[in-house]
């Protein structure tokens, strides 16, 4: 009985070493133009995760940012869909009316989390981060020193 099952467990073994090694063999995956990868019909950015196509960046911010000769002024951003922005400035503990100002804001093609508002409010800007939005320099770089912290708009809406 043992002779009889040795023949067959060799031929077994043998399907098994054979079947492992064509496993193992590079199949031709070149495709043809006519038979593109789904992953490289889409370009680098549509897949990119920036601000704008990864957060729910539209709606409003407020805070108070620093003024230099007042306790604050009290800042509401609103940010469209459409790309337009409403700014409303007040100056508090001064008898002046808000300073609002309406225009529209694109994202940095380097810097996609930062957003430049437009000229009627001196191209300022905003990094756009996960429910806030922070004040930067004119260059776009964070504000430092002991106040940063106060230069940050939290969405409320």
């Amino acid at each position: 009985m043992n002779k009889s099952l040795l023949p067959i467990l060799s031929i077994t073994a043998a399907l098994i070493l054979v079947g492992c090694n064509s496993a193992n063999q590079p199949q031709n995956t070149q495709l043809s133009e006519n038979q593109q990868s789904p992953l490289s019909q889409q370009s680098h950015s549509d897949t990119a995760h920036t601000a704008e196509n990864a957060l729910d960046w539209d709606g409003i911010y407020q805070g108070t940012l620093p003024c230099a000769d007042c306790p604050g002024i009290k800042t509401v951003l609103t940010l469209h869909a459409d790309k337009t922005y409403k700014l409303e400035e007040t100056y508090l503990e001064r008898n002046v009316q808000p300073i609002i100002t309406e225009g529209t804001f694109q994202f940095d093609k380097n810097q996609s989390s930062i957003i430049t508002l437009d000229s009627a409010s001196q191209n300022r800007k905003f990094f756009i981060g996960e429910n806030f939005a922070n004040a930067l320099d004119l260059e776009g770089n964070p504000i430092t020193g002991a106040l940063q912290q106060y230069y940050k708009l939290n969405k409320v809406q």
